[in-house]
C-alpha cells in the first residue's frame, strides 16, 4: 500500500516539474533507480521484448534513440520504436535517464 503512494507522487511530482534534475522534484538516484528497475521489469525479462543478457550499449542506443524520437515524426526505424510503447510516458523518462547514465550514452 505504501509502495502504491510512493509511486503516485513520484509519478505526480515528475509530471509536474518535466525534469529530473538535482534539487528538482525527483532525485536523479531516485530516478536512475526507478529506471533501472523499469527496464528490467518491462523491456529486458524472460517474458519481455528483450531477453535478458541482450542489453548492451549498442541496444541501450537504440532504446535511447527510440525514447528520444517518440515524438517525432521520423523514428529511428528499429524494433525498440515499438517496445518503449509498453512504458508510460514518465516511466519512458526514467528509463531514459538509467541508459543514458549506465550507458554513457
Amino acid at each position: 500500500m505504501a509502495v502504491a503512494a510512493v509511486g503516485a507522487l513520484l509519478h505526480s511530482s515528475v509530471l509536474a516539474s518535466g525534469s529530473i534534475v538535482a534539487g528538482g522534484s525527483i532525485n536523479p538516484r531516485d530516478a536512475y533507480v526507478q529506471g533501472k528497475s523499469l527496464t528490467f521489469k518491462k523491456l529486458v525479462c524472460a517474458g519481455c521484448p528483450i531477453q535478458p543478457g541482450s542489453l548492451d550499449r549498442e541496444r541501450a542506443l537504440s532504446l535511447k534513440n527510440s525514447l528520444e524520437a517518440r515524438d517525432e515524426a521520423d523514428k529511428p526505424g528499429t524494433e525498440d520504436d515499438v517496445h518503449i510503447g509498453a512504458l508510460e510516458r514518465i516511466e519512458q523518462e526514467m528509463v531514459h535517464y538509467y541508459l543514458t547514465r549506465r550507458y554513457k550514452l
